[in-house]
């Protein structure tokens, strides 16, 4: 270990605690047949996730299921957003202080029934968001043809969550582990360089988007992309981009800790990103409760941030991408 992890690992003073905390990671458990088998899923519940955050002190969740009407297509996949939108936002209702809701949306469906459920779920049911994933279909987001509904999401200035689901490409390659291990790791890594090369980044800029588990492999190796590229390029047909131009869309996303909150994950954090964009998250259901406590006391101890920082990143940070929740929770 290094001395600057070692003088950083060291326990913070007593009186800081992170509380308030909003999870802008947390998924629910449908029956509307939108995910694996139910037998093959963790349980999950209101009551459950709310037991979770009073015993962590988390103030509030942000729930989606960025993949879940990924799986059908044509009508079939806008009926099944539709149910979804309105079970999520039937919770905030009942519960409008302890969640927020992102919306999901048929992937890649026809622009007008995506761009249709969209308008439903932010100005109708109010949600908080939209939710998606890494890539459909190993087609990545950056790709033109994302490129009408991104527009939208631009001029409305959307909170967009992103999260990665394994490439089918990958599946041959797997060694038979998890892929929440590596391969959601590699996937965000890729959606993030995309999303540079390709210039969406930096074309839909008014998009606030939320990379999970801290930018996957990204922190590492930001260095060698920028490198590389003045090598090899973007690829083809794209124009090359200047370390700067590299680093500031880097910068410009925003990063949930689920998973992520490693002495060498958050120094290497704080030198891409501006502490504003720094979230917390927690993968409830899939990531068990016995892991919280370890992510916020990572958080508390890590001396190089300070106090203001670690409220930032517990909800101050969140309460900016969230207005709505911010207001149902501070009136």
């Amino acid at each position: 270990m290094s001395n600057v992890q070692k003088n950083n690992n060291l326990s913070a003073p007593s009186v800081r605690k992170m509380t308030g905390i909003i999870d802008v990671h947390s998924h629910i458990i449908t029956n509307l047949g939108s995910q694996a088998p139910m037998d093959k899923l963790p349980p999950w519940s209101v009551e459950q996730s709310l037991s979770l955050m009073d015993a962590n002190k988390i103030a509030a969740s942000v729930l989606s299921l960025p993949d879940s009407a990924s799986h059908a297509k044509g009508p079939e996949a806008c009926q099944l957003a539709r149910r979804i939108n309105e079970q999520l936002a039937d919770i905030v209702s009942k519960h409008p202080t302890r969640f927020g809701a992102m919306a999901t949306l048929p992937a890649l469906a026809d622009t007008d029934s995506l761009l249709e459920e969209m308008a439903y779920a932010l100005d109708t049911l109010k949600l908080d968001g939209v939710a998606t994933t890494t890539s459909t279909n190993d087609i990545y987001l950056g790709d033109a043809r994302y490129n009408p509904w991104l527009e939208e999401m631009d001029r409305r200035g959307v909170t967009l969550f992103v999260h990665p689901v394994p490439a089918k490409a990958s599946r041959s390659v797997d060694l038979g582990i998890d892929v929440s291990m590596l391969e959601f790791m590699f996937d965000t890594t890729r959606m993030l360089t995309n999303m540079i090369f390709s210039g969406a980044k930096n074309r839909f800029s008014k998009i606030k988007v939320i990379s999970t588990h801290g930018g996957g492999t990204i922190p590492y190796l930001m260095t060698r992309v920028e490198t590389l590229e003045k090598v090899f390029g973007p690829g083809k047909g794209r124009a090359h981009l200047g370390p700067t131009e590299i680093r500031d869309g880097l910068a410009s996303f925003y990063y949930d800790l689920t998973a992520a909150t490693s002495p060498a994950h958050l120094f290497d954090l704080q030198q891409m990103v501006p502490l504003s964009h720094l979230l917390m998250g927690f993968d409830n259901p899939f990531m068990p409760g016995w892991t919280f406590p370890p992510a916020i006391q990572d958080m508390q101890c890590w001396n190089s941030f300070s106090d203001a920082d670690v409220s930032s990143i517990a909800h101050r940070n969140a309460e900016a991408l969230y207005p709505a929740l911010a207001e149902r929770r501070n009136p």
